[in-house]
Protein backbone atom coordinates (compact mmCIF):
# COMPACT_ATOMS: atom_id res chain seq x y z
CA UNK A 1 0.00 0.00 0.00
CA UNK A 2 1.17 3.52 -0.66
CA UNK A 3 0.47 6.70 1.22
CA UNK A 4 1.22 8.62 -1.97
CA UNK A 5 -2.00 7.45 -3.63
CA UNK A 6 -4.47 6.64 -0.86
CA UNK A 7 -7.20 5.82 -3.34
CA UNK A 8 -5.25 2.69 -4.25
CA UNK A 9 -4.43 1.91 -0.62
CA UNK A 10 -7.68 0.41 0.53
CA UNK A 11 -6.93 -1.67 3.62
CA UNK A 12 -8.37 -5.15 3.88
CA UNK A 13 -11.85 -4.83 5.29
CA UNK A 14 -12.30 -6.64 7.43
CA UNK A 15 -8.73 -7.96 7.62
CA UNK A 16 -8.64 -11.53 6.35
CA UNK A 17 -9.33 -14.21 8.92
CA UNK A 18 -6.17 -16.08 9.78
CA UNK A 19 -5.81 -19.36 7.99
CA UNK A 20 -6.25 -22.01 10.68
CA UNK A 21 -2.66 -22.98 11.35
CA UNK A 22 -0.45 -22.91 14.39
CA UNK A 23 3.21 -22.46 14.96
CA UNK A 24 3.39 -25.35 17.41
CA UNK A 25 1.13 -27.25 19.86
CA UNK A 26 -0.70 -25.13 22.39
CA UNK A 27 -0.64 -27.77 25.07
CA UNK A 28 3.10 -28.03 25.62
CA UNK A 29 2.74 -26.05 28.84
CA UNK A 30 -0.90 -25.58 29.77
CA UNK A 31 -0.47 -23.60 32.94
CA UNK A 32 2.16 -21.30 31.44
CA UNK A 33 0.04 -20.84 28.34
CA UNK A 34 -3.03 -19.66 30.19
CA UNK A 35 -1.00 -17.44 32.49
CA UNK A 36 0.61 -15.79 29.47
CA UNK A 37 -2.79 -15.45 27.84
CA UNK A 38 -4.29 -13.65 30.81
CA UNK A 39 -1.30 -11.52 31.66
CA UNK A 40 -0.02 -10.77 28.17
CA UNK A 41 -3.23 -11.14 26.23
CA UNK A 42 -2.11 -12.78 23.02
CA UNK A 43 -2.06 -16.50 22.31
CA UNK A 44 -2.24 -19.74 24.21
CA UNK A 45 0.57 -21.12 22.10
CA UNK A 46 3.76 -21.70 24.08
CA UNK A 47 7.26 -22.79 23.12
CA UNK A 48 9.03 -25.00 25.65
CA UNK A 49 12.74 -24.32 25.59
CA UNK A 50 14.86 -27.46 25.36
CA UNK A 51 18.34 -26.45 24.29
CA UNK A 52 20.15 -28.02 21.36
CA UNK A 53 19.24 -31.65 21.96
CA UNK A 54 20.31 -32.94 18.59
CA UNK A 55 16.88 -33.12 16.96
CA UNK A 56 17.33 -35.02 13.73
CA UNK A 57 16.66 -33.72 10.26
CA UNK A 58 16.53 -35.40 6.85
CA UNK A 59 19.35 -35.16 4.35
CA UNK A 60 16.95 -33.95 1.65
CA UNK A 61 13.57 -32.25 1.43
CA UNK A 62 10.42 -34.23 0.77
CA UNK A 63 10.05 -33.86 -3.03
CA UNK A 64 6.52 -32.56 -2.54
CA UNK A 65 7.76 -29.41 -0.81
CA UNK A 66 10.92 -28.58 -2.79
CA UNK A 67 9.27 -25.83 -4.84
CA UNK A 68 7.63 -24.38 -1.73
CA UNK A 69 10.99 -24.29 0.04
CA UNK A 70 12.52 -22.40 -2.87
CA UNK A 71 9.71 -19.83 -2.80
CA UNK A 72 10.05 -19.26 0.95
CA UNK A 73 13.81 -18.79 0.69
CA UNK A 74 13.43 -16.35 -2.18
CA UNK A 75 10.60 -14.37 -0.56
CA UNK A 76 12.43 -14.08 2.76
CA UNK A 77 15.89 -13.64 1.24
CA UNK A 78 17.20 -16.31 3.64
CA UNK A 79 18.45 -19.85 3.10
CA UNK A 80 17.69 -22.95 5.12
CA UNK A 81 20.66 -24.48 6.92
CA UNK A 82 19.20 -27.93 6.38
CA UNK A 83 15.90 -29.64 5.48
CA UNK A 84 13.27 -30.44 8.10
CA UNK A 85 10.85 -33.31 8.41
CA UNK A 86 7.35 -32.71 7.03
CA UNK A 87 4.86 -35.23 8.38
CA UNK A 88 1.63 -35.63 6.40
CA UNK A 89 -0.85 -37.04 8.93
CA UNK A 90 -4.37 -38.38 8.95
CA UNK A 91 -6.90 -36.39 10.95
CA UNK A 92 -6.68 -38.87 13.84
CA UNK A 93 -2.87 -38.87 13.86
CA UNK A 94 -2.80 -35.07 13.75
CA UNK A 95 -5.26 -34.85 16.62
CA UNK A 96 -3.06 -37.11 18.72
CA UNK A 97 -0.06 -34.85 18.09
CA UNK A 98 -1.85 -31.52 18.60
CA UNK A 99 -3.94 -32.21 21.69
CA UNK A 100 -3.56 -33.47 25.25
CA UNK A 101 -5.65 -35.79 27.38
CA UNK A 102 -6.28 -35.60 31.09
CA UNK A 103 -3.77 -38.40 31.62
CA UNK A 104 -1.06 -36.13 30.19
CA UNK A 105 -1.60 -33.61 32.96
CA UNK A 106 -0.12 -33.37 36.42
CA UNK A 107 -2.20 -32.46 39.46
CA UNK A 108 -0.55 -29.04 39.27
CA UNK A 109 -1.73 -28.66 35.66
CA UNK A 110 -5.30 -29.57 36.62
CA UNK A 111 -5.31 -27.09 39.49
CA UNK A 112 -3.96 -24.39 37.18
CA UNK A 113 -6.73 -24.99 34.65
CA UNK A 114 -9.38 -24.66 37.35
CA UNK A 115 -7.79 -21.43 38.60
CA UNK A 116 -7.49 -20.03 35.10
CA UNK A 117 -11.12 -20.82 34.30
CA UNK A 118 -11.93 -18.73 37.34
CA UNK A 119 -9.81 -15.88 36.00
CA UNK A 120 -11.83 -15.85 32.78
CA UNK A 121 -15.01 -15.48 34.83
CA UNK A 122 -13.37 -12.83 37.04
CA UNK A 123 -12.72 -10.79 33.90
CA UNK A 124 -16.27 -11.29 32.67
CA UNK A 125 -15.15 -12.86 29.39
CA UNK A 126 -16.59 -16.32 30.04
CA UNK A 127 -19.46 -17.69 32.06
CA UNK A 128 -20.51 -20.89 33.78
CA UNK A 129 -18.50 -24.11 34.07
CA UNK A 130 -15.43 -24.00 31.81
CA UNK A 131 -13.43 -27.06 30.78
CA UNK A 132 -10.24 -25.37 29.65
CA UNK A 133 -8.57 -28.59 28.55
CA UNK A 134 -11.48 -29.31 26.24
CA UNK A 135 -11.49 -25.71 25.00
CA UNK A 136 -7.78 -25.64 24.24
CA UNK A 137 -7.97 -29.02 22.53
CA UNK A 138 -10.82 -27.72 20.37
CA UNK A 139 -8.71 -24.75 19.31
CA UNK A 140 -5.50 -26.68 18.64
CA UNK A 141 -7.26 -29.52 16.82
CA UNK A 142 -10.33 -28.10 15.11
CA UNK A 143 -8.78 -24.65 14.80
CA UNK A 144 -5.50 -25.60 13.12
CA UNK A 145 -4.24 -27.22 9.92
CA UNK A 146 -0.55 -27.56 10.66
CA UNK A 147 2.19 -26.60 13.08
CA UNK A 148 5.95 -26.34 13.22
CA UNK A 149 7.40 -27.41 16.55
CA UNK A 150 10.79 -25.84 17.40
CA UNK A 151 11.32 -28.52 20.03
CA UNK A 152 11.79 -31.37 17.54
CA UNK A 153 11.99 -29.15 14.44
CA UNK A 154 9.27 -30.97 12.51
CA UNK A 155 6.27 -29.73 10.55
CA UNK A 156 3.09 -31.70 11.08
CA UNK A 157 0.23 -31.30 8.63
CA UNK A 158 -3.38 -32.42 8.85
CA UNK A 159 -3.82 -34.19 5.49
CA UNK A 160 -2.11 -36.74 3.29
CA UNK A 161 -3.03 -35.21 -0.08
CA UNK A 162 -1.17 -32.07 -1.12
CA UNK A 163 -4.09 -29.86 -2.09
CA UNK A 164 -3.58 -26.22 -3.05
CA UNK A 165 -4.75 -25.29 0.45
CA UNK A 166 -2.10 -27.46 2.06
CA UNK A 167 0.51 -25.94 -0.22
CA UNK A 168 -0.36 -22.51 1.15
CA UNK A 169 -0.37 -23.85 4.71
CA UNK A 170 3.06 -25.42 4.19
CA UNK A 171 4.46 -22.11 2.94
CA UNK A 172 3.38 -20.63 6.29
CA UNK A 173 4.92 -23.43 8.35
CA UNK A 174 8.10 -23.59 6.26
CA UNK A 175 8.51 -19.89 7.00
CA UNK A 176 8.44 -20.76 10.70
CA UNK A 177 11.07 -23.44 10.16
CA UNK A 178 13.25 -20.90 8.34
CA UNK A 179 12.69 -18.34 11.11
CA UNK A 180 13.75 -20.94 13.65
CA UNK A 181 17.00 -21.72 11.84
CA UNK A 182 17.81 -18.05 11.34
CA UNK A 183 16.56 -16.52 14.61
CA UNK A 184 15.91 -19.41 17.06
CA UNK A 185 12.21 -19.47 17.95
CA UNK A 186 13.01 -21.23 21.23
CA UNK A 187 14.20 -17.86 22.49
CA UNK A 188 10.54 -17.21 23.23
CA UNK A 189 10.86 -19.00 26.55
CA UNK A 190 13.61 -16.62 27.66
CA UNK A 191 11.73 -13.41 26.83
CA UNK A 192 9.69 -11.39 29.28
CA UNK A 193 5.90 -11.79 29.00
CA UNK A 194 5.15 -8.71 26.92
CA UNK A 195 8.20 -9.16 24.71
CA UNK A 196 7.33 -12.84 24.21
CA UNK A 197 3.80 -11.97 23.13
CA UNK A 198 5.08 -9.34 20.70
CA UNK A 199 7.70 -11.77 19.33
CA UNK A 200 5.05 -14.42 18.72
CA UNK A 201 2.89 -11.97 16.78
CA UNK A 202 5.90 -10.83 14.77
CA UNK A 203 6.67 -14.46 13.88
CA UNK A 204 3.09 -15.09 12.74
CA UNK A 205 2.83 -11.82 10.83
CA UNK A 206 5.99 -12.64 8.92
CA UNK A 207 4.68 -16.10 7.98
CA UNK A 208 1.34 -14.64 6.95
CA UNK A 209 2.87 -12.18 4.52
CA UNK A 210 4.98 -14.93 2.89
CA UNK A 211 1.86 -17.08 2.65
CA UNK A 212 -0.07 -14.19 1.08
CA UNK A 213 2.73 -13.58 -1.41
CA UNK A 214 2.55 -17.22 -2.48
CA UNK A 215 -1.19 -16.96 -3.07
CA UNK A 216 -0.88 -13.77 -5.13
CA UNK A 217 2.36 -14.48 -7.00
CA UNK A 218 2.42 -18.24 -7.61
CA UNK A 219 -1.15 -19.50 -7.83
CA UNK A 220 -2.99 -18.96 -11.09
CA UNK A 221 -6.62 -17.84 -11.21
CA UNK A 222 -8.04 -21.37 -11.10
CA UNK A 223 -5.75 -22.33 -8.22
CA UNK A 224 -6.68 -19.19 -6.30
CA UNK A 225 -10.37 -19.99 -6.76
CA UNK A 226 -9.77 -23.56 -5.54
CA UNK A 227 -7.76 -22.24 -2.62
CA UNK A 228 -10.51 -19.81 -1.65
CA UNK A 229 -13.11 -22.59 -1.68
CA UNK A 230 -10.89 -24.80 0.43
CA UNK A 231 -10.05 -21.95 2.78
CA UNK A 232 -13.70 -21.01 3.25
CA UNK A 233 -14.55 -24.62 4.05
CA UNK A 234 -11.73 -24.84 6.58
CA UNK A 235 -12.76 -21.62 8.30
CA UNK A 236 -16.36 -22.85 8.49
CA UNK A 237 -15.20 -26.18 9.94
CA UNK A 238 -12.95 -24.38 12.41
CA UNK A 239 -15.78 -22.13 13.58
CA UNK A 240 -17.99 -25.18 14.09
CA UNK A 241 -15.27 -27.04 15.99
CA UNK A 242 -14.68 -24.10 18.33
CA UNK A 243 -18.28 -22.94 18.70
CA UNK A 244 -18.36 -23.87 22.40
CA UNK A 245 -14.99 -22.30 23.18
CA UNK A 246 -15.16 -18.98 25.08
CA UNK A 247 -14.90 -16.20 22.50
CA UNK A 248 -12.10 -14.56 24.46
CA UNK A 249 -9.93 -17.65 23.94
CA UNK A 250 -10.55 -17.81 20.19
CA UNK A 251 -9.81 -14.08 19.92
CA UNK A 252 -6.60 -14.54 21.90
CA UNK A 253 -5.57 -17.39 19.62
CA UNK A 254 -6.19 -15.23 16.54
CA UNK A 255 -4.46 -12.14 17.94
CA UNK A 256 -0.88 -12.96 16.83
CA UNK A 257 -2.12 -13.30 13.25
CA UNK A 258 -4.41 -10.27 13.12
CA UNK A 259 -2.01 -8.00 15.00
CA UNK A 260 1.21 -9.41 13.57
CA UNK A 261 0.07 -9.03 9.96
CA UNK A 262 -0.20 -5.23 9.86
CA UNK A 263 2.86 -4.77 12.05
CA UNK A 264 5.03 -6.76 9.64
CA UNK A 265 3.44 -4.92 6.71
CA UNK A 266 4.60 -1.67 8.29
CA UNK A 267 8.13 -3.02 8.73
CA UNK A 268 8.26 -4.23 5.11
CA UNK A 269 6.88 -0.93 3.83
CA UNK A 270 9.67 0.91 5.57
CA UNK A 271 12.61 -1.46 5.24
CA UNK A 272 11.81 -4.72 3.51
CA UNK A 273 13.09 -8.06 4.76
CA UNK A 274 15.98 -6.39 6.57
CA UNK A 275 13.53 -4.55 8.84
CA UNK A 276 11.71 -7.79 9.66
CA UNK A 277 15.02 -9.55 10.35
CA UNK A 278 16.08 -6.76 12.70
CA UNK A 279 12.78 -7.00 14.60
CA UNK A 280 13.12 -10.79 14.93
CA UNK A 281 16.61 -10.33 16.32
CA UNK A 282 15.50 -7.58 18.71
CA UNK A 283 11.72 -7.93 19.22
CA UNK A 284 9.39 -5.15 20.31
CA UNK A 285 9.38 -4.78 24.07
CA UNK A 286 5.66 -4.20 24.53
CA UNK A 287 2.46 -5.51 22.98
CA UNK A 288 1.45 -1.91 22.34
CA UNK A 289 3.79 -1.97 19.34
CA UNK A 290 1.56 -4.67 17.81
CA UNK A 291 -1.72 -3.14 18.94
CA UNK A 292 -0.70 0.29 17.64
CA UNK A 293 2.26 0.04 15.23
CA UNK A 294 2.64 3.82 15.39
CA UNK A 295 3.96 3.34 18.94
CA UNK A 296 6.83 1.35 17.42
CA UNK A 297 7.57 4.20 15.02
CA UNK A 298 7.62 6.58 17.96
CA UNK A 299 9.82 4.18 19.98
CA UNK A 300 7.38 4.32 22.88
CA UNK A 301 8.08 2.10 25.85
CA UNK A 302 6.06 1.06 28.88
CA UNK A 303 5.74 3.44 31.81
CA UNK A 304 6.06 2.07 35.33
CA UNK A 305 2.83 1.62 37.24
CA UNK A 306 2.69 1.20 41.01
CA UNK A 307 0.17 -1.32 42.30
CA UNK A 308 -0.12 -2.68 45.82
CA UNK A 309 0.47 -6.38 46.11
CA UNK A 310 -2.75 -8.18 47.02
CA UNK A 311 -3.38 -9.75 50.39
CA UNK A 312 -2.79 -12.67 50.84
CA UNK A 313 0.60 -12.11 49.24
CA UNK A 314 1.59 -15.73 48.62
CA UNK A 315 0.99 -17.55 45.33
CA UNK A 316 0.69 -14.25 43.47
CA UNK A 317 1.76 -13.97 39.83
CA UNK A 318 2.77 -10.54 38.58
CA UNK A 319 3.10 -9.40 34.99
CA UNK A 320 1.90 -6.99 32.32
CA UNK A 321 -1.76 -7.00 31.32
CA UNK A 322 -1.10 -5.60 27.83
CA UNK A 323 -3.05 -3.29 25.53
CA UNK A 324 -4.70 -6.19 23.63
CA UNK A 325 -6.05 -7.68 26.87
CA UNK A 326 -7.45 -4.37 28.09
CA UNK A 327 -9.25 -4.09 24.77
CA UNK A 328 -10.53 -7.67 24.55
CA UNK A 329 -11.72 -7.72 28.15
CA UNK A 330 -13.55 -4.40 27.91
CA UNK A 331 -15.00 -5.05 24.46
CA UNK A 332 -16.75 -8.24 25.58
CA UNK A 333 -18.95 -6.09 27.82
CA UNK A 334 -19.03 -2.51 26.50
CA UNK A 335 -19.07 -0.77 23.10
CA UNK A 336 -16.03 -2.15 21.21
CA UNK A 337 -15.24 1.28 19.75
CA UNK A 338 -15.10 2.78 23.25
CA UNK A 339 -12.91 -0.10 24.40
CA UNK A 340 -10.58 0.35 21.44
CA UNK A 341 -10.13 4.07 21.98
CA UNK A 342 -9.39 3.47 25.66
CA UNK A 343 -6.79 0.78 24.92
CA UNK A 344 -5.10 2.93 22.26
CA UNK A 345 -4.09 5.31 25.03
CA UNK A 346 -2.04 2.61 26.78
CA UNK A 347 1.13 3.93 28.38
CA UNK A 348 1.91 1.11 30.79
CA UNK A 349 0.33 -1.29 33.24
CA UNK A 350 0.90 -4.02 35.78
CA UNK A 351 -1.28 -6.83 37.10
CA UNK A 352 -1.50 -9.58 39.68
CA UNK A 353 -3.39 -12.87 39.56
CA UNK A 354 -3.98 -14.64 42.84
CA UNK A 355 -6.31 -16.76 44.96
CA UNK A 356 -8.50 -15.35 47.73
CA UNK A 357 -10.77 -17.61 49.76
CA UNK A 358 -10.50 -20.24 47.04
CA UNK A 359 -11.48 -17.80 44.27
CA UNK A 360 -9.34 -16.68 41.33
CA UNK A 361 -8.78 -12.92 41.31
CA UNK A 362 -7.16 -10.29 39.09
CA UNK A 363 -5.85 -6.89 40.11
CA UNK A 364 -4.64 -4.59 37.32
CA UNK A 365 -3.68 -0.92 36.97
CA UNK A 366 -3.37 1.17 33.80
CA UNK A 367 -1.62 4.43 33.02
CA UNK A 368 -2.25 6.31 29.81
CA UNK A 369 0.15 8.14 27.54
CA UNK A 370 -1.50 11.30 28.85
CA UNK A 371 -3.77 12.18 31.74
CA UNK A 372 -6.63 12.36 29.26
CA UNK A 373 -5.89 8.79 28.17
CA UNK A 374 -5.96 7.61 31.78
CA UNK A 375 -9.29 9.35 32.33
CA UNK A 376 -10.68 7.74 29.16
CA UNK A 377 -9.73 4.29 30.45
CA UNK A 378 -11.26 5.10 33.83
CA UNK A 379 -14.58 5.87 32.17
CA UNK A 380 -14.39 2.67 30.14
CA UNK A 381 -13.64 0.66 33.28
CA UNK A 382 -16.60 2.28 35.06
CA UNK A 383 -18.87 1.19 32.21
CA UNK A 384 -17.35 -2.31 32.22
CA UNK A 385 -17.67 -2.69 35.98
CA UNK A 386 -21.33 -1.63 35.81
CA UNK A 387 -22.07 -4.68 33.64
CA UNK A 388 -20.63 -7.10 36.20
CA UNK A 389 -22.60 -8.59 39.14
CA UNK A 390 -22.64 -6.59 42.37
CA UNK A 391 -19.66 -7.18 44.59
CA UNK A 392 -17.44 -8.73 41.91
CA UNK A 393 -15.42 -5.69 40.78
CA UNK A 394 -13.65 -3.16 42.96
CA UNK A 395 -12.76 -0.06 40.93
CA UNK A 396 -9.95 2.20 42.05
CA UNK A 397 -8.00 5.20 40.83
CA UNK A 398 -4.44 5.84 41.92
CA UNK A 399 -1.97 8.64 41.49
CA UNK A 400 -2.00 9.03 37.72
CA UNK A 401 -3.39 5.52 37.14
CA UNK A 402 -6.70 3.68 37.09
CA UNK A 403 -7.55 0.03 37.64
CA UNK A 404 -9.70 -2.69 39.12
CA UNK A 405 -9.75 -5.83 41.19
CA UNK A 406 -12.17 -8.60 40.26
CA UNK A 407 -12.73 -12.09 41.66
CA UNK A 408 -14.48 -15.12 40.21
CA UNK A 409 -18.21 -14.98 41.01
CA UNK A 410 -18.41 -18.73 40.43
CA UNK A 411 -19.82 -20.95 37.69
CA UNK A 412 -23.43 -20.47 38.84
CA UNK A 413 -23.49 -16.73 38.06
CA UNK A 414 -24.52 -15.81 34.51
CA UNK A 415 -22.14 -13.16 33.15
CA UNK A 416 -23.40 -12.82 29.53
CA UNK A 417 -20.25 -11.78 27.65
CA UNK A 418 -21.00 -10.48 24.17
CA UNK A 419 -19.12 -13.33 22.47
CA UNK A 420 -17.57 -11.18 19.74
CA UNK A 421 -14.45 -13.31 19.50
CA UNK A 422 -11.94 -12.59 16.70
CA UNK A 423 -14.31 -10.02 15.14
CA UNK A 424 -13.08 -7.60 17.78
CA UNK A 425 -9.58 -7.78 16.34
CA UNK A 426 -10.77 -6.18 13.11
CA UNK A 427 -10.43 -2.82 14.89
CA UNK A 428 -6.73 -2.95 15.84
CA UNK A 429 -5.93 -4.86 12.64
CA UNK A 430 -7.56 -2.25 10.42
CA UNK A 431 -5.89 0.49 12.45
CA UNK A 432 -2.55 -1.27 11.98
CA UNK A 433 -2.92 -1.59 8.22
CA UNK A 434 -3.80 2.08 7.93
CA UNK A 435 -0.76 3.01 10.02
CA UNK A 436 1.37 0.70 7.86
CA UNK A 437 0.09 2.51 4.77
CA UNK A 438 0.88 5.93 6.18
CA UNK A 439 4.25 4.81 7.50
CA UNK A 440 5.65 4.59 3.96
CA UNK A 441 6.26 8.36 4.07
CA UNK A 442 5.02 9.58 7.44
CA UNK A 443 5.94 9.44 11.10
CA UNK A 444 3.94 8.22 14.06
CA UNK A 445 1.77 11.30 14.60
CA UNK A 446 0.70 11.61 10.97
CA UNK A 447 0.08 7.87 10.74
CA UNK A 448 -2.17 7.97 13.81
CA UNK A 449 -3.96 11.00 12.46
CA UNK A 450 -4.63 9.22 9.16
CA UNK A 451 -5.81 5.97 10.76
CA UNK A 452 -8.00 7.82 13.25
CA UNK A 453 -9.71 10.02 10.68
CA UNK A 454 -10.44 7.10 8.36
CA UNK A 455 -11.85 4.91 11.12
CA UNK A 456 -13.91 7.71 12.67
CA UNK A 457 -16.26 7.48 9.71
CA UNK A 458 -17.01 3.77 10.21
CA UNK A 459 -19.25 1.88 12.59
CA UNK A 460 -18.26 -1.40 14.25
CA UNK A 461 -20.80 -3.20 12.09
CA UNK A 462 -19.30 -1.72 8.91
CA UNK A 463 -15.79 -2.67 9.95
CA UNK A 464 -16.74 -6.26 10.75
CA UNK A 465 -19.03 -6.80 7.75
CA UNK A 466 -17.68 -9.97 6.07
CA UNK A 467 -18.37 -8.45 2.65
CA UNK A 468 -16.59 -5.18 3.50
CA UNK A 469 -19.28 -3.25 1.64
CA UNK A 470 -18.39 0.11 3.19
CA UNK A 471 -14.81 -0.07 1.96
CA UNK A 472 -15.59 -0.09 -1.74
CA UNK A 473 -17.73 3.04 -1.81
CA UNK A 474 -16.87 6.42 -3.30
CA UNK A 475 -17.58 7.96 0.11
CA UNK A 476 -14.93 5.82 1.76
CA UNK A 477 -12.40 6.60 -0.94
CA UNK A 478 -13.10 10.28 -0.48
CA UNK A 479 -12.71 9.89 3.28
CA UNK A 480 -9.25 8.38 2.73
CA UNK A 481 -8.30 11.22 0.40
CA UNK A 482 -9.55 13.84 2.86
CA UNK A 483 -7.69 12.16 5.72
CA UNK A 484 -4.53 12.00 3.60
CA UNK A 485 -4.64 15.69 2.76
CA UNK A 486 -5.67 16.84 6.22
CA UNK A 487 -3.03 14.89 8.11
CA UNK A 488 -0.21 15.82 5.73
CA UNK A 489 -1.18 19.50 5.97
CA UNK A 490 -1.00 19.64 9.76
Amino acid sequence: MSWIDPLDALPPAPPPAPRPSAQHPALRALAAGIALLLLAGVAVVVVRATGDDGADHPSAWDPRVVDLVAFVEDERDLDFDHPVHVDFLTADAYRAEATASDSDLTDEDRDALVRDAGLLRALGVASGPIDLLEALNAVTDGGTLAFYDPEDRRIRVRGTELTVGLQVTLVHELTHALQDQAFDLRRLEDLEDAEAAAFRALVEGDALRVESAYVSEVLDDDERAAYQREHDGEVEASEAATSEVPAFLTASFAAPYLLGGPFVTMLVNRGGNAAVDAALQEPPTTEEHLFDPASHLAEEGAGEVELDRPDPSDDVDEGPFGAPTWFLVLAERIDPLVAFEAALGWGGDTSFTFQRDGRSCVRAAFVGDTGRDTDEMARALDAWAATMPDGVVDRFDGSGSTGFESCDPGPDVELDPAGHGPDLLVLPSLWGYLVADAATVAGADEARCYAGRVMDGLTFEEMTDPDGAAFGTDAFRQAMQTAFEGCRAR
